[in-house]
Protein backbone atom coordinates (compact mmCIF):
# COMPACT_ATOMS: atom_id res chain seq x y z
CA UNK A 1 0.00 0.00 0.00
CA UNK A 2 2.67 2.34 0.59
CA UNK A 3 4.68 1.59 -2.39
CA UNK A 4 1.33 2.34 -4.70
CA UNK A 5 1.01 5.94 -2.55
CA UNK A 6 4.61 7.08 -3.85
CA UNK A 7 4.00 6.01 -7.59
CA UNK A 8 0.53 8.23 -6.60
CA UNK A 9 2.44 10.91 -5.61
CA UNK A 10 4.74 10.50 -8.52
CA UNK A 11 2.29 10.61 -10.68
CA UNK A 12 0.90 13.66 -9.45
CA UNK A 13 3.58 15.69 -9.08
CA UNK A 14 4.43 14.94 -13.12
CA UNK A 15 0.94 16.35 -14.10
CA UNK A 16 1.18 19.29 -11.75
CA UNK A 17 4.93 20.18 -13.72
CA UNK A 18 3.51 19.82 -17.03
CA UNK A 19 0.38 22.02 -15.90
CA UNK A 20 3.10 24.60 -14.63
CA UNK A 21 4.74 24.55 -17.83
CA UNK A 22 1.41 24.65 -19.93
CA UNK A 23 0.94 27.81 -17.68
CA UNK A 24 4.34 29.63 -18.16
CA UNK A 25 4.44 29.42 -21.84
CA UNK A 26 0.84 30.46 -22.07
CA UNK A 27 1.98 33.60 -20.43
CA UNK A 28 4.86 33.97 -21.84
CA UNK A 29 2.67 34.12 -25.55
CA UNK A 30 -0.27 35.99 -24.16
CA UNK A 31 2.19 38.63 -22.45
CA UNK A 32 4.22 38.28 -25.60
CA UNK A 33 1.14 39.21 -27.54
CA UNK A 34 0.35 41.97 -24.99
CA UNK A 35 3.02 43.87 -25.22
CA UNK A 36 2.90 43.96 -29.04
CA UNK A 37 -0.64 45.06 -28.59
CA UNK A 38 0.46 48.18 -26.40
CA UNK A 39 3.54 49.11 -28.23
CA UNK A 40 0.80 49.46 -31.33
CA UNK A 41 -1.41 51.34 -29.91
CA UNK A 42 1.12 53.82 -28.39
CA UNK A 43 2.42 54.15 -31.43
CA UNK A 44 -0.81 54.84 -33.46
CA UNK A 45 -1.29 57.29 -30.67
CA UNK A 46 2.02 58.87 -31.00
CA UNK A 47 1.03 59.78 -34.28
CA UNK A 48 -2.44 61.33 -33.88
CA UNK A 49 -2.00 62.64 -30.36
CA UNK A 50 -2.34 66.68 -30.48
CA UNK A 51 0.29 68.73 -29.26
CA UNK A 52 0.46 69.00 -25.12
CA UNK A 53 1.43 72.18 -23.57
CA UNK A 54 3.73 71.81 -20.56
CA UNK A 55 2.84 73.53 -17.57
CA UNK A 56 5.57 76.21 -17.22
CA UNK A 57 4.74 77.14 -21.12
CA UNK A 58 3.78 80.74 -21.54
CA UNK A 59 0.32 82.01 -22.46
CA UNK A 60 1.50 82.64 -25.51
CA UNK A 61 3.11 78.94 -26.04
CA UNK A 62 -0.59 78.05 -24.71
CA UNK A 63 -2.40 79.74 -27.44
CA UNK A 64 0.11 78.70 -29.98
CA UNK A 65 -0.58 74.90 -28.79
CA UNK A 66 -4.14 75.26 -29.24
CA UNK A 67 -3.91 76.95 -32.27
CA UNK A 68 -1.79 73.80 -34.03
CA UNK A 69 -4.53 71.52 -32.89
CA UNK A 70 -7.87 73.47 -33.71
CA UNK A 71 -6.10 72.94 -37.39
CA UNK A 72 -3.93 69.71 -36.78
CA UNK A 73 -7.80 67.67 -36.34
CA UNK A 74 -9.10 69.04 -39.72
CA UNK A 75 -6.04 68.96 -41.96
CA UNK A 76 -5.42 65.21 -40.97
CA UNK A 77 -9.75 64.49 -41.27
CA UNK A 78 -9.19 65.73 -44.39
CA UNK A 79 -5.63 64.08 -45.54
CA UNK A 80 -7.11 60.88 -45.06
CA UNK A 81 -9.73 61.47 -47.59
CA UNK A 82 -8.05 63.19 -50.60
CA UNK A 83 -4.36 62.93 -49.95
CA UNK A 84 -3.84 65.82 -51.35
CA UNK A 85 -1.84 68.26 -48.88
CA UNK A 86 0.23 67.02 -46.23
CA UNK A 87 -1.02 68.37 -42.53
CA UNK A 88 2.22 69.17 -41.18
CA UNK A 89 2.00 72.35 -44.75
CA UNK A 90 -1.68 72.73 -43.70
CA UNK A 91 -0.80 73.94 -40.46
CA UNK A 92 2.50 75.73 -41.16
CA UNK A 93 0.81 77.84 -43.52
CA UNK A 94 -1.76 78.28 -41.43
CA UNK A 95 0.73 79.48 -38.65
CA UNK A 96 2.61 81.73 -41.11
CA UNK A 97 -0.64 83.41 -43.02
CA UNK A 98 -2.49 84.36 -39.77
CA UNK A 99 0.40 84.86 -37.41
CA UNK A 100 -1.18 82.12 -35.04
CA UNK A 101 -5.01 82.80 -35.44
CA UNK A 102 -4.28 86.86 -34.76
CA UNK A 103 -4.95 87.85 -38.23
CA UNK A 104 -8.31 89.65 -39.26
CA UNK A 105 -8.91 87.43 -42.17
CA UNK A 106 -8.51 84.65 -39.69
CA UNK A 107 -10.32 86.77 -37.08
CA UNK A 108 -13.45 87.64 -39.62
CA UNK A 109 -13.47 85.11 -42.05
CA UNK A 110 -12.35 82.33 -40.89
CA UNK A 111 -9.36 82.30 -43.71
CA UNK A 112 -5.95 81.54 -41.85
CA UNK A 113 -4.07 81.17 -45.58
CA UNK A 114 -4.91 84.33 -47.04
CA UNK A 115 -6.48 82.46 -50.12
CA UNK A 116 -7.97 85.73 -52.28
CA UNK A 117 -11.33 85.57 -54.41
CA UNK A 118 -15.02 84.41 -53.17
CA UNK A 119 -16.34 81.41 -51.84
CA UNK A 120 -20.32 80.33 -52.40
CA UNK A 121 -20.25 83.86 -53.23
CA UNK A 122 -18.79 85.37 -50.66
CA UNK A 123 -15.95 87.94 -50.19
CA UNK A 124 -14.44 90.51 -47.96
CA UNK A 125 -11.68 93.31 -48.37
CA UNK A 126 -8.16 93.05 -46.41
CA UNK A 127 -5.04 94.51 -46.30
CA UNK A 128 -2.42 92.78 -47.17
CA UNK A 129 1.52 92.85 -47.88
CA UNK A 130 2.61 91.58 -51.03
CA UNK A 131 6.21 91.52 -52.80
CA UNK A 132 6.22 93.77 -55.57
CA UNK A 133 9.87 93.39 -57.33
CA UNK A 134 11.20 92.41 -54.12
CA UNK A 135 9.97 95.09 -52.38
CA UNK A 136 7.24 94.54 -49.60
CA UNK A 137 3.63 96.98 -50.10
CA UNK A 138 0.60 97.48 -48.27
CA UNK A 139 -2.29 96.73 -50.49
CA UNK A 140 -6.57 95.85 -50.19
CA UNK A 141 -7.41 92.40 -51.78
CA UNK A 142 -10.75 90.32 -51.46
CA UNK A 143 -10.35 87.04 -49.93
CA UNK A 144 -12.91 84.23 -49.61
CA UNK A 145 -15.14 84.22 -45.89
CA UNK A 146 -15.29 80.94 -44.80
CA UNK A 147 -18.34 79.32 -42.72
CA UNK A 148 -15.34 77.58 -40.76
CA UNK A 149 -12.16 76.35 -40.10
CA UNK A 150 -12.93 72.85 -41.52
CA UNK A 151 -14.95 74.33 -44.50
CA UNK A 152 -11.30 76.46 -45.33
CA UNK A 153 -9.17 73.97 -44.72
CA UNK A 154 -11.12 71.25 -47.15
CA UNK A 155 -11.23 74.36 -50.13
CA UNK A 156 -7.44 75.47 -49.63
CA UNK A 157 -6.40 71.78 -50.15
CA UNK A 158 -8.14 71.65 -53.53
CA UNK A 159 -7.23 74.93 -54.76
CA UNK A 160 -3.21 74.11 -53.82
CA UNK A 161 -4.15 70.47 -55.44
CA UNK A 162 -5.06 71.85 -58.44
CA UNK A 163 -3.12 75.15 -58.93
CA UNK A 164 0.32 74.28 -57.22
CA UNK A 165 1.26 71.13 -56.24
CA UNK A 166 1.28 67.67 -58.25
CA UNK A 167 -0.19 64.42 -56.70
CA UNK A 168 1.54 62.32 -54.18
CA UNK A 169 4.02 64.90 -53.07
CA UNK A 170 5.16 63.23 -49.21
CA UNK A 171 7.73 65.15 -48.56
CA UNK A 172 7.13 68.70 -47.01
CA UNK A 173 10.59 70.14 -47.69
CA UNK A 174 9.61 69.52 -51.39
CA UNK A 175 5.87 70.67 -50.68
CA UNK A 176 7.19 74.26 -49.69
CA UNK A 177 9.59 74.53 -52.27
CA UNK A 178 7.28 74.21 -54.98
CA UNK A 179 4.71 75.88 -53.00
CA UNK A 180 6.88 79.05 -53.40
CA UNK A 181 8.06 78.52 -57.04
CA UNK A 182 4.43 77.59 -58.38
CA UNK A 183 3.60 81.05 -56.74
CA UNK A 184 1.01 80.45 -53.72
CA UNK A 185 3.02 83.70 -51.97
CA UNK A 186 5.08 86.44 -53.04
CA UNK A 187 7.06 85.99 -50.32
CA UNK A 188 10.89 84.94 -51.04
CA UNK A 189 11.46 83.60 -47.91
CA UNK A 190 8.12 81.75 -48.06
CA UNK A 191 9.67 77.82 -48.27
CA UNK A 192 11.87 78.52 -45.49
CA UNK A 193 9.51 80.12 -43.19
CA UNK A 194 7.46 76.92 -43.62
CA UNK A 195 9.75 74.41 -43.03
CA UNK A 196 11.26 76.47 -40.21
CA UNK A 197 7.84 76.33 -38.59
CA UNK A 198 7.69 72.33 -39.20
CA UNK A 199 10.49 71.33 -37.81
CA UNK A 200 10.46 73.94 -35.19
CA UNK A 201 6.83 72.22 -33.62
CA UNK A 202 7.39 69.23 -34.91
CA UNK A 203 4.37 69.22 -36.87
CA UNK A 204 5.17 66.46 -39.55
CA UNK A 205 4.32 64.05 -36.67
CA UNK A 206 0.60 64.61 -37.65
CA UNK A 207 1.68 63.38 -41.55
CA UNK A 208 1.42 59.72 -40.50
CA UNK A 209 -1.40 60.06 -38.82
Amino acid sequence: MAKKRRRSRKKNNSQGTATIIFLLALFVIGGGMGVRYVMDNYIADQRTQTSKPAKSETPEQRQQHRFINSVAKPAVNVYKDNHQVLPSIVIAQAIVESNWGHSQLYQEANNPFGIKGSYNGHTKSFPTSEYVNGKEERINANFRVYPNLAAAILDHDAVVAQRFLPPHVTNYRTAAKLLQQNGYATDPSYAKKLVSVINTYSLNRFDGY
